[in-house]
């Protein structure tokens, strides 16, 4: 009898102690899976994990429970009921559809290959080829996608307002926001989402950010003003030295994009004129296209490749489109009376959309053809020699 209660306890102890084990399993496995979910990632190819994406084996054959988008039996047009698209974008072969609510991921074939749910007051995309940030004006909320998912989400410095943000080929980024130190504070992360530069714009609002194609150096530019006059303020800054390496003022005008081009030098447009600028030069000012006209839009691609709209003054019938080489220099212009909406280039091939066209400029300035779109355009993008534009809630695909 004593002998069996001492063998019942000792089954009793074994399975205790085979729980503990069990229970340490367990918890060593979870703790596993939870650091490879929420790990950083180094961005390498696609095999990236992401944060808060929709697995594709669990997508809806018709894509249209869950995220509600509807489309017809040949993929496009495709509708979205969460509210109005804000914007489209190309990242790679995907097409990113932007509402206030909502971020949709699609491919060539109109299928959702996932979906987001932002919420966010003031959406804004940038992209660059394989990458895109989606920020929030507002929250300072933003996220980093590839082709296929989410790389990336995070909050501004103190989650303050976002001003401006940029995105480079690798997947790092640079963001412009609001702070009580400065008039604004821009921080630069490697493309795992870790800080590696701040500096802090103590009087001037940034406007434009560009990140140098080695990412050693960032530029922006930054409104200001003096007597009562706007003036731009560009500014060259090295990450890992943490110092300003160049600044120069363009007076009387408002800067609306930069970027690095050939040979070191910056590209500066501003709301009336083109520029070009050297920093190492003791003249910096290489070329200054000054406009006869309003510019209206402009559109910068990943190779370098710039086109500006521009609308003769106290005309609504005559727009002037150019197209500027990575260099700077002007390719061509090309002179139409269609009211455009928005424009978009690839190389030196250009596209200007109209209410009722989109019309094709190829690499030598000349019209190509021109196609009749399905509804009212609003804004247009172009993924793997494929035009997209939408209309509302509705995206369509030439």
């Amino acid at each position: 009898m004593q002998n069996k209660s001492i063998e019942k306890l000792n089954r009793k102890a074994m399975l205790r102690k085979a729980v503990v084990i069990l229970s340490v399993i367990l918890l060593v496995v979870s703790a596993a899976l939870i650091a490879i979910k929420f790990a950083p990632t180094d961005g390498k190819g696609e095999k990236e994990e992401s944060v808060q994406t929709v697995d594709l084996d669990e997508q809806p054959k018709d894509n249209s429970s869950g995220n509600g988008v509807s489309q017809s039996g040949s993929g496009f047009p495709l509708s979205f009921p969460s509210g109005n698209i804000v914007d489209i974008e190309a990242v790679d072969s995907s097409v990113f559809v932007l509402t206030n609510e909502m971020l949709f991921c699609i491919n060539s074939s109109g299928k959702l290959k996932f979906s987001e749910v932002l919420n966010y007051s003031e959406p804004v995309m940038k992209t660059s080829g394989k990458y895109g940030i989606v920020f929030d004006r507002m929250s300072g909320k933003y996220l980093v996608v590839s082709k296929s998912r989410i790389i990336y989400s995070g909050k501004s410095i103190d989650s303050a307002q976002i001003i401006t943000a940029q995105i480079a080929g690798d997947g790092s980024y640079a963001i412009a926001s609001r702070s009580g130190e400065a008039a604004c504070v821009l921080t630069y992360y490697d493309k795992k989402g870790t800080e590696k530069f701040r500096w802090a714009c103590m009087k001037d609002h940034i406007v434009t950010i560009a990140i140098s194609s080695n990412r050693r150096n960032l530029a922006c530019a930054a409104l200001s003003a003096s007597d009562g006059e706007i003036e731009t303020k560009v500014y060259l800054l090295d990450i890992y030295s943490d110092k300003t390496e160049w600044e120069h003022t363009v007076k009387g005008s408002a800067a609306v994009d930069i970027s690095f081009i050939s040979f070191g030098r910056l590209g500066l447009l501003c709301n009336n004129a083109n520029l070009i600028l050297d920093p190492g030069n003791g003249e910096p000012v290489v070329m200054s296209d000054k406009y006869s006209s309003t510019l209206l839009d402009s559109y910068t691609d990943e190779s370098g490749y710039r086109v500006t709209l521009t609308a003769k003054f106290g005309s609504f019938s005559d727009y002037e489109l150019k197209c500027f080489s990575p260099g700077g220099s002007l390719e061509y212009v090309y002179e139409t009376q269609s009211r455009a909406y928005d424009i978009f280039c690839s190389g030196k091939r250009a596209y200007i959309l109209t209410d009722s066209q989109i019309i094709c400029i190829n690499s030598f300035g000349k019209e190509s053809k021109r196609i009749d779109l399905s509804a009212a355009g609003l804004g247009m993008t172009v993924a793997s020699g494929r035009i997209y534009y939408y209309s509302l809630n509705t995206l369509y695909r030439d």
